[in-house]
């Protein structure tokens, strides 16, 4: 439907849309983090990745593959456009998108501490 008007005009109209988008989610994340848990953000310590690994072996590889995904989810959010350079997409991994999935991810879990019920929802439970 849009695509008549050129992949060009898609892209820049992409870029203030995503931008929006993480913003929305940090702000959410950055609420839920400090409303009802901020020890979550302790999970950032590589000691509990370490003891993680340690104690489910086989299956926290398993389980290392969704975290990758939730992350390559967002990269592809970029490239699929295809009007990014390779370097933009870096920066903007590094800078934006990593820095505003931490937030959210932290907020979602701060949320789930005190609301282990809405597991299958939290996301959208979590918004304010």
């Amino acid at each position: 439907m849009v695509q008549r008007f050129g992949t060009d005009k898609v892209g820049y109209s992409f870029a203030p849309i995503i931008c929006i988008w993480f913003a929305f989610i940090a702000i959410i994340g950055l609420y839920n983090f400090i409303k009802h848990d901020p020890s979550v953000i302790k999970a950032v310590n590589p000691k509990y990745i370490v003891d993680y690994f340690i104690r489910n072996k086989k299956d926290a590889w398993v389980s290392l593959g969704g975290v990758v995904l939730c992350i390559t989810g967002s990269e592809a959010l970029f490239a699929d456009v295809g009007h990014f350079t390779v370097r933009s997409i870096q920066l903007s991994m590094c800078f934006v998108t990593y820095p505003t999935l931490v937030l959210a991810y932290s907020g979602q879990a701060a949320f789930l501490r005190k609301h282990n019920d809405v597991v299958a929802d939290s996301f959208y439970k979590s918004v304010p």
